[in-house]
């Protein structure tokens, strides 16, 4: 299922990133309690956090795309179908949903950089006329908000929904580039086959936005009014968090499946399944924090912090089975503990 696929290729981002940010603040701390000065700590964070490599990013992507376009020549083949040839050298470089450029994740990289180094000029000055090891414990349980938390989600009118994450917003751009180049290669793929219809097929944890539109019949006037050209990016199923794909619809047989798992459940269970899902993976996240706060506290030789923090932990342990169990099939709970491969 591309949506799984898209999925993991996600979660592999946010790990990545989470790593980063995990390490940096282990080197802040670190710095910190030994005193090192802005331009030592600024040093290290430029090693980390400039000229990061994305061709990881591209080849998940042309994986990704390479998945679809056999897929939908092997489906096509079974109707009768063929590519037309002539068009496929024409539409080499052809796009119908924008990708977000390498310059934005370079941008929020340096920014987070940026703020982290800031903060640590901050606390440098701080700490030289304050009893050090409390402070240090202050600093650690503020240090998210205050570092982590640096990037602004801003919603369809230019409003601030929230701030998350540098790991959260670069792993949904990523989404983002996944999923469009998901739908460009279907839509491509549809002009080399002379398809005129589509579907959006059912997955696990749909967003309420994207499940009202999945397994109905849509002709390509639709898809590009109803989700955006490229001109535009605007519509709710290719939002940062989506992972809906688009399907070429040679028969209405192939929506049967669609229709058999909408029948299953009530559009508010898929809505709570889907609200569970985030939820854990937002207490994954949470999780793998603490274990380098952990780590922090025991290098700080702070005893009592470390007993706080494991305290901490085993009760987001207790939150994530319960959440977990209140899944009703043993294959929607793997699917979201999978996240904690």
């Amino acid at each position: 299922m591309v949506s799984k696929q898209i999925g993991e290729m996600v979660y592999d981002t946010i790990v990545n990133y989470t790593k980063l940010q995990n390490k940096t603040k282990l080197l802040y701390f670190n710095y910190l309690s030994k005193g090192k000065s802005v331009n030592d700590f600024n040093e290290v964070a430029d090693k980390l956090w400039n000229n990061i490599d994305h061709k990881f990013m591209d080849k998940q992507i042309n994986k990704l795309q390479e998945a679809i376009h056999n897929e939908d020549v092997k489906i096509a083949a079974r109707y009768g179908k063929k590519e037309e040839q002539d068009l496929i050298v024409k539409d080499k470089n052809k796009t119908y949903y924008k990708l977000v450029p390498e310059s934005e994740f370079n941008k929020v990289e340096k920014k987070f950089k940026d703020r982290v180094v800031y903060s640590y000029d901050k606390a440098m000055k701080t700490a030289k006329n304050v009893d050090l090891d409390m402070y240090l414990e202050k600093k650690l349980d503020s240090y998210d908000n205050e570092v982590n938390k640096a990037i602004a989600y801003y919603g369809k009118h230019n409003e601030v929904v929230r701030h998350v994450d540098v790991s959260t917003y670069l792993s949904m751009l990523h989404n983002t580039n996944l999923t469009r180049s998901a739908w460009n290669q279907t839509l491509i793929d549809a002009d080399r086959l002379n398809a005129e219809y589509f579907f959006i097929p059912t997955h696990p944890f749909s967003c309420p936005e994207c499940a009202i539109w999945q397994g109905k019949p849509l002709d390509k006037e639709t898809v590009e009014n109803e989700f955006g050209e490229a001109e535009e990016q605007v519509g709710d199923l290719l939002h940062p968090n989506c992972k809906c794909t688009l399907s070429i619809l040679w028969d209405t047989q192939q929506l049967n499946a669609s229709k058999e798992y909408q029948k299953e459940y009530t559009s508010e269970e898929l809505e709570e399944q889907y609200n569970v899902r985030q939820k854990v993976n937002s207490i994954t996240l949470m999780k793998s924090r603490i274990r380098n706060d952990i780590n922090i506290a025991k290098m700080l030789g702070n005893d009592g912090l470390v007993d706080k923090l494991q305290k901490r932990n085993k009760t987001l342990n207790e939150r994530e089975k319960k959440l977990v169990n209140s899944l009703p099939t043993t294959s929607l709970k793997k699917q979201v503990e999978a996240i904690n491969r």
